[in-house]
């Protein structure tokens, strides 16, 4: 499983100075005061033009938010992340873990268990009525689309069926086109899952071979980026710069290519093989580290000041944007609480000020890091409707 989370670079560092803390916190509250008119000054920025493929969804500053869709739930992930002591046969699923008042310290209520949350019933992506009810969540938060976490077999011969991740991948844009042909406009991305194992050079440029032949010209597939798919290669920054260069070499032309670097690895040399950059910061928090939406902005500034790409146009920049982080205990360290929407709202005001060409919201089902959107027990629809109030005042 993809578990690019905690971030250790110096420059992520949480602040450890109470004062500096203190005044960390009042700045974030005041941000969220000033957060109506703050975020639209911040956006000044015109909106790229869709074609064909593009979606609609835009916040009013004309930026896309697209959310991490990972397809690995199944009944037997269920259980493996719940453990055997979970009472799978109540009448009411209890949720598996209890929280402190401020939503964190995590404890297990069963032995074996990662998750503090689940739905009222269990569901599995194998069922194409989960997937086609996640896209019409998701559009209720005001989402342009997902970045779907995928990778293939890495055979030249693979087809939609060889695992998995390409049955549910198939299934998922059967169902973005259903509700496409509705007139709701909705799009995919591709999050190649690069980063948990680090995959050859031939695997890499095997599956995006599939890929571009079987969806390059998909209607499903978002071209608002250079009238190319989107495909994040995450953690690119794990690969050699030779290897992003046989990968960009291969796939670029068909795809535009968006690394996962942070500002100690996105490099001259690295940036000729991308068209843009994300960063997946799961774990950031607006109030102990009220810095780090600086942080970001000098990682954009970086970014865009690093040339052009192939086509003429200015390097992208992704920005981060999640609800809360809890992994405690699923082998995690730390907790960012929700506050209820606060802590959302606070992390759209600070990044908001990088100038984003567009969000990849972290995420939209990633339930052990406790980034999730899906509406769960625990929060119901909290988080999408707080989601879909940035959306409609930015």
């Amino acid at each position: 499983m993809y578990r690019h989370t905690v971030r250790t670079a110096v420059h992520h560092k949480t602040t450890k100075n109470p004062c500096i803390a203190a005044a960390g916190l009042v700045a974030a509250l005041a941000a969220l005061l000033l957060f109506g008119g703050l975020a639209v000054q911040a956006q000044a920025q015109t909106s790229k033009a869709s074609s064909a493929g593009g979606s609609s969804g835009l916040t009013a500053a004309g930026h896309r938010m697209f959310a991490y869709y990972y397809l690995w739930w199944s009944a037997a992930h269920w259980h493996d992340a719940l453990g055997q002591n979970y009472p799978y046969g109540a009448a009411t699923l209890p949720l598996p873990a209890s929280l402190d008042s401020k939503g964190c310290n995590a404890k297990s209520n069963y032995a074996g268990n990662r998750l503090t949350d689940v739905p009222a019933a269990l569901w599995t992506q194998d069922d194409a009525a989960t997937i086609e009810r996640d896209v019409r969540q998701a559009l209720t938060a005001g989402l342009a689309g997902f970045a779907v976490n995928w990778v293939g077999t890495g055979s030249s011969f693979q087809t939609t069926t060889s695992n998995t991740y390409s049955k549910r991948l198939d299934t998922l844009v059967r169902v973005v086109n259903k509700v496409r042909g509705e007139g709701r406009p909705f799009s995919l991305w591709i999050s190649y899952k690069s980063s948990a194992a680090k995959l050859s050079t031939p695997h890499i440029v095997n599956d995006l071979a599939f890929l571009a032949s079987t969806y390059g010209k998909d209607p499903a597939f978002d071209r608002s980026n250079g009238n190319r798919p989107t495909l994040i290669m995450m953690g690119s920054r794990k690969y050699s710069t030779s290897t992003l260069a046989l990968v960009s070499t291969s796939a670029r032309t068909k795809f535009y290519l968006v690394g996962d670097e942070n500002e100690q690895t996105w490099t001259p040399a690295r940036a000729t093989y991308l068209d843009a950059d994300q960063y997946y910061w799961s774990s950031q928090d607006p109030f102990k580290n009220p810095e780090s939406s600086e942080q970001l902005g000098a990682l954009a500034q970086k970014v865009r000041s690093s040339g052009l790409n192939p086509d003429g146009s200015s390097k992208g920049w992704f920005a981060p944007l999640a609800p809360g982080y809890n992994k405690e205990i699923a082998g995690g360290t730390n907790c960012v609480p929700r506050k209820s929407g606060a802590t959302l709202r606070a992390l759209y005001a600070g990044n908001v000020r990088s100038n984003p060409d567009a969000w990849v919201v972290i995420s939209w089902n990633e339930i052990t890091e406790g980034t999730y959107l899906v509406p769960l027990e625990r929060y119901k629809r909290q988080s999408v409707d707080t989601l879909r109030r940035i959306v409609d005042r930015s």
